[in-house]
């Protein structure tokens, strides 16, 4: 993520200590010693993430040479409005995705608004603050309970994948919306609460994650897979090169930041040393006497952002109503849960869609994947007959989404099974993302067909379960 950020005062400097570990930024200021200050700023990390450029911020040719054309967000923060305003209007010529100003004059604001950029009022948020104080003594909190929770607020973009869905849909241990604001309206939502876009909503949760949550509901760059969490986990009942290909792949070509491997049964410490020449830190590795039920109980005690574990699980038992391995933990951490079956590096993703959040949420993670790895992305719809009236409605779907997120999406029709269709299909990719509903009963009479995907499909596939 890409931050250029011009004026290098007071919130300048206070942005980027905010920022500086997460962020690659390029500050823009005409004061060299406002430069010379922000160095005594940066940890030994972040000294190669923060470029220092002494210029005018309102020069294109400083844009440019600051980058401005990757971009992803754009700050204007000097004393000065004009500088600002005429900052702010070059970076939307540029089409940086998100621009903000700081306003330092109430009457700035409406020139601002007149041409549509984002704006924080010094003046406006500190009497806010103040006034809230004064009144009930209630600030805005950043941390809750000595750290393990954590309160934002976030608009919803029309882009949002929550958008047009029901609070219910999110049911996570790990982050809940808790308020809506709609207009000058406070809404406590119940679980058939629609999100609806332009809603300001109050999220409380986990701080590790989030950051990306809040990234994951303004449709910003593809955060795969922090919005779950920041660790992956490698599950090795036995000795298996496979799990150990998808896994190490997973590693180098996400933001996954940690990694834990799990295993049974003899040493895998050579196989250990192929991750830990990455340069990255160094991998936990710890033997479980307990296997899979061991696991279990660590899994439920942390959030994951990946959980990849071997195809030795048949599916044997869903007839009986009993719910495979990988299914249970998936339902029961909301993590992701990869099947491995050595198909990487991806070049074709393969989604199952029907129309469904769940499925819709899976897509959405392909195409973050497909964002990071330049793999073809591929939606298929399997319906019952050839003259299904949800083919053309759920195609048109695809290729909005399509349009919204810059990626190409394949749309694949076929008439049939689902999970036959589904397995013939999948020969011809390398990864499947499966949506499942958590707490969906499944038999022979009344079978699910995204927990058989799971197991019927011929490459490496993940499943993604969503709340009740």
């Amino acid at each position: 993520m890409k931050l250029i950020l011009v004026g290098a005062g007071e919130v300048g400097r206070e942005l980027i200590k905010r920022l500086q570990k997460d962020w690659n930024i390029v500050v823009i200021d005409q004061d060299e010693g406002k430069l010379k200050k922000l160095v005594e700023l940066l940890d030994s990390d972040s000294m190669n993430k923060v470029v220092l450029l002494q210029g005018d911020g309102t020069s294109k040719l400083m844009l440019k040479r600051a980058g401005i054309e990757e971009a992803t967000v754009f700050v204007a923060s000097t004393g000065d409005d004009e500088a600002n305003f005429e900052a702010c209007r070059l970076a939307k010529e540029f089409d940086v995705p998100t621009v903000y100003a700081v306003s330092n004059s109430t009457e700035s604001d409406k020139l601002y608004e007149r041409e549509g950029i984002n704006f924080v009022n010094k003046a406006v948020a500190t009497a806010s603050q103040l006034e809230r104080e004064i009144e009930s003594g209630v600030v805005i909190p950043t941390n809750i309970g000595l750290g393990q929770g954590e309160v934002i607020e976030v608009r919803v973009m029309p882009t949002s994948i929550i958008a047009g869905y029901p609070v219910g849909k999110f049911s996570s241990r790990r982050w809940r919306i808790v308020a809506i604001f709609r207009g000058d309206k406070l809404i406590i939502p119940k679980p058939k609460t629609v999100v609806r876009p332009g809603d300001r909503v109050l999220i409380v949760g986990d701080p590790k994650i989030l950051r990306y949550i809040a990234g994951l509901i303004k449709s910003g760059e593809p955060q795969f897979p922090l919005q779950f969490g920041v660790e992956e986990v490698i599950f090795l009942p036995t000795r298996d090169p496979k799990v150990l290909k998808d896994g190490r792949f997973f590693y180098e070509n996400t933001k996954i930041q940690k990694l834990s491997i799990y295993y049974c049964q003899g040493e895998i410490k050579e196989e250990v040393e192929l991750f830990n020449q990455t340069g990255r830190e160094k991998v936990k590795l710890k033997k479980l006497t307990g296997c899979e039920r061991e696991l279990f109980d660590l899994l439920k005690e942390e959030n994951f952002g990946l959980i990849v574990m071997p195809n030795k699980y048949k599916e044997f038992p869903l007839y009986l109503g009993i719910k495979t391995f990988p299914i249970i933990v998936a339902e029961e951490t909301l993590s992701p849960v990869m099947v491995a079956r050595g198909t990487t590096p991806i070049e074709k993703i393969l989604v199952p869609v029907s129309g469904s959040f769940s499925s819709l949420r899976a897509l959405e993670v392909g195409i973050e994947l497909s964002l990071m790895t330049s793999a073809k992305l591929s939606a298929l719809f399997v319906s019952p007959s050839q003259r299904d009236p949800k083919v053309n409605s759920l195609r048109e779907k695809i290729t909005k989404i399509s349009h919204m997120y810059k990626v190409p999406i394949e749309f694949v029709r076929r008439v049939g099974n689902p999970v036959r269709e589904f397995s013939r299909e999948s020969k011809n990719y390398d990864l499947t993302v499966i949506g499942a509903r958590k707490g969906r009963k499944v038999n022979w009479f009344s079978p699910y067909p995204p927990y058989f995907m799971v197991h019927r499909s011929k490459c490496s596939s993940i499943l993604i379960c969503v709340g009740e």
